[in-house]
């Protein structure tokens, strides 16, 4: 099983719960996510950010800290994710043998 990846941010921010953030956890998304941001709103921007949130743990009242260039790289790992990409190469780490899958 591959490590779990982190989005490292530039620009570390205090959450609205008053917590340190100078990284953020990667979770893969599933089929059950895409359908409750669907429920939630059918505005596309705010249903990205939905999932923005859901992937990184976020509130979407924290994601709206986020300066520009960390919401870029979150953008950019959720854009790769919806691809099946590699995660960690868009990370800029390696993967591992046996972690052909690019899980998190």
């Amino acid at each position: 099983m591959a490590d779990k990846l982190s989005i490292p941010l530039k620009f570390p921010f205090t959450s609205a719960a008053g917590v340190k953030i100078n990284s953020l956890p990667i979770t893969r998304l599933k089929r059950k996510d895409i359908s409750a941001a669907q429920a939630y709103t059918k505005d596309e921007h705010v249903l990205e950010d939905f999932l923005l949130a859901k992937m990184t743990g976020l509130t979407i009242e924290d994601l709206m800290d986020l300066d520009i260039a960390d919401n870029q790289k979150i953008v950019e790992v959720f854009r790769e994710m919806a691809g099946g990409g590699d995660l960690a190469a868009i990370l800029g780490r390696s993967t591992v043998a046996g972690a052909e899958d690019a899980a998190v």
